[in-house]
């Protein structure tokens, strides 16, 4: 079954094509327009990308699945007449702007918001056959499609989901998928998480705990007094003797450093949502526990979350943003067509699933053409040697993966200056705190890092190891398994690497500029070069540098 994933919400919206629960494409809108976590309307675009990397036809598609976003104003049923005469003046005169499902739903006091859509006439807008079988997904529903994906168990699991509109529990368990709770209207912790990025400047949960790792926890204790664990394991939040929690968090950040304000929060997330979640384990008998949302999505975070819980709590996270929604709306109709009990058996892990264009074959000829001049035609052991000179490459192979690139889309360096990682930041244009990710084999990443367990967690530099690589030996790690089969050409590059100086891994980051969305295509790459982001690009044919 062929199914069509959509997220038309105010930002990260984007769309996915499934067969199945095969990923075949994943595009998001920002991808496209280059606006950094564009949305706001249905985004169009993404989905004719998708279809045009799927090979597919609109009319191919089985299943519909959107978020409860952003429509236009014809494929609502219920607006009133004066409204519709208004919103088609403004149409004429190219003033129209998209209707907020949410918001009408609570206007006309509906439980069920798909009634206030025509989804035959939305799916005719969009291409598709307008008996296509549609649903409306919840942004919970979604994420919590996402965790099991990745989980390695089909019974006996919480599923505990958070963004910055709350938190929400599932429990998988005797065959059944069943909702425990699932915060509704008014203030939560993911709101007073979203009210403190933005009045930091931070784009997300883990630029919150990159900042915070440079602070300590000073207002801890006043974050936690307004913030609690019931005993049915509910978060709740209560900031009225204050004026709210907008007005509370200005009072306490006035004159305050950021960094401080950083640790505190992440010290409250960490605690609240480790004690929130042994509440929900022991209520319902469970010791294993899947996660994932924007608010989860933070290796340092899951590392907290996992010394909290214990050695008897087996944990699985999906490290994921708001991009990822259509991907787990198009799996919630997948498991609706199919029932639980196939879709838990036909799963396959997204974590390293090919989102993107594959552009195998373009560099080399965008690059020659752009007058870059060809360095070696030996690739690994030319790029070895740059590295271990200290110099800065990007690698491009393969499709991209997931909504920053993953591992085929990467800046890379060694790890044996201690400031080189700040240079990098500095290049990139990001903050000087961001932490650049541990990239090796299994193998290797055991001996480095002994305590970890998982990539969605960030583990210490085993003592031994910290004087070959200082730029790691402060602060947690987070780290990427490189497999020699999906990633032939790192996986290389990390072997000649370690032939040269001993050290069996590379530090790197997104390939991204900035806060704009993350770089993918040739020209991006060309651009990162001219621009002196990087001085070398490596790709599985030859080393580049910028020409005259």
């Amino acid at each position: 079954m062929l199914v069509l994933g959509v997220h038309s919400g105010w930002q990260d919206a984007g769309a996915a094509v499934f067969d199945g629960s095969r990923l075949l494409a994943a595009v998001p809108l920002a991808r496209l327009s280059g606006v950094a976590r564009d949305g706001g309307r249905l985004p169009i675009e993404a989905i004719h990308v998708c279809l045009d990397i799927a090979r597919i036809r609109a009319g191919d598609i089985a299943g519909l699945a959107l978020s409860q976003g952003l429509f236009p104003g014809r494929h609502f049923r219920a607006l009133s007449l004066p409204r519709r005469v208004g919103r088609g003046l403004r149409s004429l005169l190219g003033r129209d702007t998209p209707i907020s499902l949410p918001d009408e739903a609570r206007k006309h006091n509906r439980a069920k918001p798909d009634s206030l859509l025509d989804l035959g006439l939305l799916a005719g807008d969009l291409g598709l056959n307008r008996h296509v079988q549609a649903r409306l997904y919840g942004r919970h529903e979604a994420y919590a499609m996402l965790a099991l994906a990745d989980a390695p168990w089909a019974d006996d699991t919480l599923v505990f989901t958070a963004d910055q509109t709350g938190c929400a529990a599932r429990v998988l368990k005797y065959g059944r998928l069943a909702v425990l709770q699932e915060d509704g209207e008014g203030e939560s912790v993911g709101q007073l998480v979203g009210l403190a990025l933005d009045g930091l400047g931070l784009p997300d949960v883990p630029s919150l705990f990159a900042l915070g790792l440079q602070g300590e926890p000073i207002f801890g204790e006043a974050f936690r007094a307004h913030v609690k664990v019931d005993a049915q394991g509910h978060i709740v939040t209560d900031f009225s003797a204050e004026g709210g929690a907008a007005r509370w968090l200005r009072r306490l950040a006035e004159g305050q450093a950021p960094e401080l304000l950083s640790a505190s929060l992440g010290l409250l997330l960490a605690d609240r949502f480790a004690e929130a979640i042994k509440a929900l384990l022991e209520r319902h008998g469970l010791r294993r526990v899947a996660l994932a949302g924007p608010l989860l999505a933070d290796p340092v975070l899951l590392m907290q979350l996992q010394t909290r819980l214990g050695e008897g709590v087996a944990v699985s996270a999906q490290l994921i943003d708001e991009s990822a929604l259509p991907l787990g709306g198009a799996l919630a109709l997948v498991l609706q067509q199919d029932g639980l009990e196939a879709w838990l058996r036909q799963r396959r892990p997204l974590r390293d699933a090919a989102w993107g264009r594959d552009y195998s074959g373009d560099l080399d000829p965008v690059l020659g053409n752009a007058g870059c001049r060809m360095v070696s035609r030996d690739p690994l052991h030319a790029a070895a040697a740059l590295l271990n000179a200290g110099k800065v490459i990007a690698i491009g192979e393969g499709r991209g993966i997931g909504a920053s690139g993953g591992v085929n889309r990467l800046v890379l360096f060694a790890g044996k200056e201690a400031d080189l990682p700040a240079q990098v930041n500095a290049r990139l244009d990001r903050p000087v705190w961001s932490r650049p990710t541990l990239y090796a084999s299994r193998a290797a990443l055991a001996e480095l890092l002994p305590d970890w367990r998982d990539p969605a967690l960030a583990a210490r530099l085993a003592p031994r190891w910290a004087p070959q690589l200082p730029a790691l030996a402060t602060h947690p790690v987070s780290a990427e398994i490189v497999d020699e089969l999906r990633h032939p050409l790192l996986h290389g590059l990390i072997e000649s690497y370690k032939s040269l100086c001993w050290l069996p891994g590379l530090l790197g980051c997104a390939m991204q500029i900035g806060n704009e969305p993350a770089l993918d295509a040739p020209s991006d790459l060309l651009r990162l070069l001219r621009e002196g982001r990087v001085d070398y690009i490596v790709t599985d044919q030859a080393v580049w540098e910028r020409g005259q």
